[in-house]
């Protein structure tokens, strides 16, 4: 069993127009309104991979119904503990001319003090216990910055191997609580260690500091130009098939969700570059209002290109 943890769920609202001509009126192409938030978009990839996943965290009680039957359409168990309020929406507006993404994302509503308790008192009632925990995404209001670094201490103790991420001030205060997996972008790293990483060879100099500093599996993510994966076995650079694409949002939560089902299943470096590899590229290719399917994956995954790095 896997759980995935989001503590700020959204409802994303994906908006398609041929080009952003702002401050005026758009018209637009096509619209898609579904459940969200990191480790929701991890869970929904994992159910597509066959995985047996339970999505949890803090979940405002007016939207629920609506993850319920999103979720749980997937087979997806339900392990989130319910708060007062709305989720927030997420606008994200994609142009077709370019594939350029503007997002725009509201805070989320403020979190009880209780919040953490409840999220945690879920996991532990999980039958069968999960052996993997994917914290990721944004913390709401109301919750200390180190909330990320407490959930990942806790999870740690239970003895589940923890896989973090999320960026910012929350990322960089979660590694005190101990992380087995992390898996920024460019950027994130970047902002991170408060240095550009132009390169290749930077990226790998930077994912073994801090393989050094007891995080056993980094992974980074560069876009088009492939991801970055520092392994126990290896460090190998994946670069994905060329893909048709029709949406950049939920990339990154695709490949967190390959690299999750890689552990689960105990894959070798090169085989988990390449499912972890496929699955982002299956998401910015997957059909509006969809989700991929697991043989478009398979395909993908056979038609990745490992390098070393």
């Amino acid at each position: 069993m896997i759980v995935t943890v989001t503590l700020n769920p959204a409802l994303d609202l994906t908006i398609a127009l041929e080009r952003l001509a702002v401050g005026a009126v758009n018209r637009a192409r096509r619209a898609e309104l579904r459940p969200a938030g990191k480790g929701v978009n991890v869970a929904a990839m994992l159910a597509v991979l066959g995985e047996p996943v339970a999505a949890g965290g803090l979940l405002p009680e007016a939207d629920a119904d609506a993850f319920a039957r999103f979720l749980g359409g997937l087979g997806v168990g339900d392990a989130f503990h319910r708060v007062p309020g709305h989720v927030r929406i997420n606008v994200k507006l994609v142009e077709d001319a370019d594939g350029n993404v503007t997002d725009v994302n509201p805070p989320g509503p403020p979190a009880p003090a209780d919040a953490l308790a409840g999220v945690a008192a879920r996991i532990a009632a999980l039958d069968p216990a999960p052996g993997i925990a994917v914290l990721s995404g944004s913390l709401p209001p109301g919750l200390p910055a180190s909330a990320w670094a407490d959930l990942a201490a806790a999870q740690r103790a239970a003895g589940r191997l923890v896989l973090l991420d999320s960026s910012g001030k929350a990322l960089e205060t979660a590694l005190a609580g101990g992380a087995d997996v992390i898996k920024p972008n460019r950027d994130e790293l970047a902002a991170l260690l408060g240095r550009p990483l132009p390169d290749r060879a930077s990226l790998v100099e930077a994912a073994r500091a801090l393989r050094a500093q007891g995080i056993g599996r980094v992974v980074v993510s560069a876009g088009g130009e492939g991801a970055l994966f520092a392994l126990p076995d290896a460090t190998l650079w994946a670069v994905p098939p060329k893909v048709p694409l029709t949406t950049t949002v939920g990339a990154g939560d695709a490949m967190v969700a390959g690299l999750v089902a890689a552990l689960a299943r105990g894959l070798s470096a090169e085989d988990t570059a390449r499912l972890a590899t496929a699955c982002g590229a299956a998401a910015v290719s997957r059909p509006p209002e969809g989700l991929p399917d697991r043989a478009t994956i398979e395909r993908l995954a056979a038609a990745v290109r490992i390098e070393a790095a």
